[in-house]
C-alpha cells in the first residue's frame, strides 16, 4: 500500500489557471531543481468531429501537429448507434462522424487497464505550457487533465506511479452496438491517478484546481510532505482541501474486494434489524415532549459537542458536516438535515459515513424515509433522541464489525478534510 498527500488548491474561472499556472510552477521546481520525469495528458470532449474546424479538438489538432499521434474518436461507432434503433437488426448505417474523442497518453487509457506508458520524448513541458493556454480559449474541452509527473521531492523518491482503478473498457476499443455504456466518464479515473506530481484538471460546470502530491513514507512523514505543499502556498495562497489518498497493489484486489462482498450482506442485515427498535424509540420520545422546547440549531450544537464531532481543518464548496476519529485509526464523518424552519419541506435526516484506508460505509437515518414523517416538520427533541441511538448504536456495533473485517487504518491517513473515494471501488 502506498499513500500521497493530496493538496488542493482551488481557481476561479477568470483566474485562468491553465494559462497562469503552469509557468508558475515552472519556477518552483526549478527552486528545488527538480524536473518531472514524465509529462501526461488526457483532453477529452463530446464533440469530436475533427473534420469541423469549430470543434476543442480540431482547433488543437491544427495548432499542434505533434498531437495528432494521440488523437482517437469514437465518432462512427456513436453516431451509427444513435441513429440505428436498438431493436432494429438493419445494417449499421454509413454516418459523418459526431460523437466523442480525446488526445491523451495517459496510463490505461489505450488499453482500457491499468499500464503505464514509459517517457515520451515528443512532448515536453514547452508543448504542455502551449497547449494548456489554449484552454478555455480557444478550446473550450469538456474535461482537460495535465500531469506534471514522476518528481523526485526527495533523493530517494519512487517515481513510479501508483495506479488506481481504470474503468475496464473506457480506453480507445469501440464498444459493439447496444453495449454503449450509460456514463462514459474516464475523467474521475484520472484525476485519481496516484504518484509524486502537480495534477492541473478541470471539468465542464467547475472551477479549475491543481493538486500537489507527495508519497508519505517511513523516512518522509506528514511533516515533510506539508513542506512541499508549502513551497507552492507561497506562489498560490492556501490550498482548499487536503486529505491521504491510499493506493494498494493490484494483487490485494481481489482479497480488498473479498472483504467488502463479505460485509456487504452483514451491514444490510444489521442496519434492517435496528429500524424497528428505532422507531419505538422516536414514537416514545414524541409522545413526551419537553416542557421548554429549543430550537433546532441549539440541538444540533449540543449534538455536536456532546460526540466529539468537529468542523474539518479545512473545507471547500464539495465539503461540509463534520468529522471525528473513531478507534482502529477510521474517521466518521456527519452530515445533518435539521430544516430548522420547516419553510423548504425538506426531510430530516442524519447521514454517517464511516471509512479507513481500504473501505467506506454509508448509513442514513430519515424520519421521512424511515419513519413516514412529513417532509415539512423541522428536528424536535425526539428527532435528536433518535439520531443520539442511531449513532451510539453504529459506534457500539458496527464499527468493532468493521474492524474484525478490514483490520487496522494506519495513522498517517489522516484526512484534513473528507473526501470520497474516486472511484467508489470501496464502498461497502
Amino acid at each position: 500500500m502506498r499513500m500521497f498527500l493530496n493538496a488542493v488548491f482551488d481557481f476561479k474561472p477568470k483566474d485562468r489557471a491553465f494559462v497562469t499556472v503552469p509557468p508558475v510552477l515552472r519556477e518552483v521546481l526549478s527552486e528545488g531543481d527538480q524536473t518531472p520525469g514524465r509529462l501526461l495528458f488526457d483532453l477529452y470532449d463530446i464533440n469530436d468531429a475533427a473534420s469541423e474546424g469549430y470543434t476543442p479538438h480540431a482547433k488543437a489538432m491544427k495548432r499542434f501537429p505533434q498531437l495528432r499521434p494521440y488523437w482517437h474518436n469514437t465518432s462512427q461507432r456513436y453516431a451509427a448507434m444513435n441513429q440505428r434503433p436498438v431493436w432494429s437488426d438493419a445494417p449499421i448505417p454509413p454516418t459523418r462522424p459526431h460523437g466523442y474523442g480525446f488526445f491523451s497518453n495517459f496510463p490505461g487509457r489505450r488499453e482500457g487497464r491499468a499500464v503505464f506508458w514509459p517517457e515520451d520524448p515528443a512532448i515536453d513541458m514547452n508543448l504542455l505550457e502551449e497547449v494548456c493556454a489554449t484552454i478555455p480559449r480557444p478550446c473550450p474541452f469538456y474535461s482537460s487533465v495535465i500531469v506534471w509527473d514522476a518528481i523526485p521531492w526527495y533523493p530517494d523518491s519512487d517515481l513510479t506511479p501508483a495506479l488506481r482503478n481504470i474503468q475496464l473498457g473506457h480506453g480507445l476499443d469501440d464498444f459493439g452496438p447496444g453495449e454503449w455504456p450509460d456514463e462514459h466518464d474516464f475523467y474521475e479515473c484520472c484525476v485519481g491517478y496516484q504518484s509524486n506530481c502537480l495534477l492541473l484538471s478541470s471539468r465542464f460546470g467547475t472551477p479549475p484546481e491543481l493538486e500537489v502530491r507527495v508519497e508519505l513514507t517511513d523516512k518522509h512523514p506528514m511533516e515533510e510532505a506539508l513542506a512541499v505543499v508549502e513551497r507552492f502556498a507561497r506562489r498560490l495562497g492556501k490550498p482548499a482541501k487536503q486529505c491521504v489518498r491510499a493506493v494498494f497493489p493490484w494483487e490485494m484486489r481481489d482479497e480488498i474486494a473479498g472483504r467488502l462482498a463479505y460485509m456487504r450482506p452483514r451491514f444490510d442485515s444489521w442496519r434492517k434489524a435496528g429500524t424497528e427498535s428505532l422507531a419505538d424509540l422516536y414514537r416514545r420520545a414524541r409522545e413526551m415532549p419537553p416542557d421548554r422546547p429549543v430550537s433546532a440549531r441549539t440541538l444540533t450544537r449540543r449534538f455536536l459537542e456532546r460526540n466529539g464531532f468537529a468542523r474539518h481543518d479545512l473545507c471547500r464548496w464539495d465539503d461540509y458536516g463534520w468529522c471525528k476519529r473513531l478507534p482502529h485509526g477510521y474517521w466518521l464523518y456527519l452530515c445533518l438535515s435539521v430544516n430548522p424552519t420547516a419553510r423548504y419541506a425538506q426531510p430530516v435526516n442524519m447521514g454517517l459515513i464511516c471509512y479507513g484506508v481500504n473501505f467506506q460505509v454509508n448509513y442514513h437515518c430519515s424520519l421521512h424515509d424511515d419513519f413516514g414523517m412529513r417532509k415539512d416538520i423541522p428536528a424536535d427533541e425526539a428527532a435528536f433522541q433518535l439520531f443520539q441511538e442511531a449513532l451510539n448504536r453504529f459506534q457500539e456495533e458496527m464499527v468493532p464489525q468493521l474492524a474484525q473485517v478490514f483490520g487496522e487504518t494506519p495513522d498517517a491517513f489522516y484526512q484534513h478534510s473528507h473526501a470520497f473515494d474516486y472511484s467508489g471501488e470501496f464502498d461497502v
